[in-house]
């Protein structure tokens, strides 16, 4: 499982230039990563998807998927999601070319792990959970008009849902998943815990777009490798059709 696991991961994190215009900085791949904070994500599950990504972020195998590509860099930027307008950007647009900007990512993703305030036995401080409904077409929506603020110009731009559960809010996502893939953008899903229903949900309505998948984590514990496998495959899968075919002996 995680040699299968590591290939994945080897197979995403790089993609070339688009037109944004000529002035833009070029990345190989701009990625949004947009993270279920709803309802059904207690505490603790939502410290280890912000440790998991912190983690995933700092792995030796990620910045040389991000070295091996054209640019040796990626635009990268993450919000919270909930309920619709309950968004926290808790990345801005950030170049990660080096492990030092890899680190100062991370570090961003570690301040907002929730913790217990010291002698107290209240919950801990959730301050940008203010709705606990999970709205998926948001988070696409969101992920979409943050994607056009990008000040990188990339010719792959990938958004990330990560989720563990179905949207239960208006329509559902399938009409703004469209809208993306019709701007040009892949939209992928990572689905957290064991739900079959949910997994078939987000491949027939969040899902779309080239090299796009859907990833299933079955336990909190394996975060920082989904995560991982995530996001080289983000970037790698560009890089797989730019390789030069073996020519026949």
């Amino acid at each position: 499982m995680q040699h299968e696991l590591a290939f994945l991961i080897m197979m995403a994190l790089v993609a070339t230039g688009s037109a944004h215009g000529e002035s833009r900085l070029e990345s190989d791949a701009n990625l949004v990563t947009a993270i279920d904070v709803s309802g059904s994500i207690n505490a603790r599950a939502e410290a280890l998807e912000f440790k998991g990504l912190a983690e995933a972020l700092v792995q030796p195998a990620l910045q040389e998927a991000i070295a091996a590509g054209q640019h040796g860099r990626i635009g990268f930027a993450a919000f919270t999601w909930s309920l619709d307008g309950s968004f926290n950007l808790l990345v801005p647009w950030t170049m990660i070319d080096l492990p030092a900007a890899a680190k100062a990512v991370a570090a961003r993703f570690e301040r907002a792990v929730p913790r217990p305030i010291l002698g107290s036995a209240q919950a801990p401080t959730r301050s940008w959970r203010q709705g606990l409904g999970t709205d998926l077409s948001a988070a696409i929506a969101q992920s979409t008009r943050l994607m056009a603020k990008a000040p990188f110009q990339a010719g792959r731009e990938v958004i990330n849902i990560c989720a563990n559960g179905t949207d239960n809010v208006f329509e559902g996502p399938a009409l703004v998943r469209d809208q993306a893939l019709a701007a040009g953008l892949v939209v992928n899903g990572l689905i957290i815990g064991d739900q079959p229903e949910v997994e078939e949900y987000c491949l027939n309505r969040v899902q779309g777009g080239p090299g796009s998948f859907v990833l299933k984590i079955l336990d909190y514990a394996d975060v920082t490798q989904a995560m991982l496998t995530k996001f080289v495959l983000d970037i790698a899968w560009r890089q797989k059709l730019a390789a030069p075919s073996a020519k026949p002996g």
